[in-house]
């Protein structure tokens, strides 16, 4: 199914996201931000897939952390569409130069973190996303640096119940699946109370 970005955003959003389209694309000639086999289908894929996190955000005057941003998804593409503030955790020095040329698409407050998020200390935020970057248990023990007062919501795959599964043995949680509006397989875990069995 087709869904239309104008149905989550306004013009001038929309405006943007076709700028962030045409950046991405050209960085992606010199370095892999996304598959090759998505390269036709940008808005589905990748800016529909990032846009529905809106469903389970109640207000966008908020802070997000983002882990693994890679190509600023989501984190990029929910600060275009107006989250108040959102910081970039990208260990690889030259997607982080992407991401601060693709911040300046937002008129949101983006921070790049330039270091590796086991590294990374001092992080408040209201919500953590993720997508395409490790599986919960990993997300869980490498963002311990980062404070989060609402919840994660994750992108995930058709293994997405071996991960909380997985996780289980070492963290106390809540979680919702959500099926994802851009995949069959897709899910979007949104976790709660991540607490660490000792």
């Amino acid at each position: 199914m087709i869904i239309d970005i104008e149905s989550f955003v306004s013009r001038e959003i929309y405006e943007r996201l076709m700028e962030y389209t045409k950046l991405l694309l050209k960085w992606n000639n010199t370095i892999n931000l996304i598959a090759s086999s998505t390269v036709h289908e940008v808005a589905q894929r990748h800016i529909v897939d990032s846009l529905q996190l809106f469903k389970f955000i109640e207000n966008k005057d908020i802070v997000i952390v983002d882990l693994g941003s890679g190509a600023g998804l989501p984190g990029i593409i929910l600060s275009i569409a107006g989250i108040k503030k959102v910081t970039l955790v990208e260990s690889n020095s030259r997607k982080v130069a992407f991401l601060r040329q693709a911040a300046q698409l937002s008129q949101g407050e983006v921070e790049v973190v330039n270091e590796r998020l086991e590294e990374v200390a001092g992080l408040k935020c209201d919500i953590v996303t993720s997508r395409a970057f490790a599986d919960l248990d990993k997300i869980f023990t490498l963002s311990q640096g980062v404070a989060v007062a609402n919840k994660y919501l994750l992108h995930k795959g058709e293994r997405y119940q071996e991960e909380i599964s997985k996780a289980k043995k070492h963290w106390l949680f809540n979680s919702k699946v959500h099926d994802s509006i851009t995949s069959d397989y897709g899910k979007i875990l949104e976790i709660t109370d991540v607490k660490h069995i000792p």
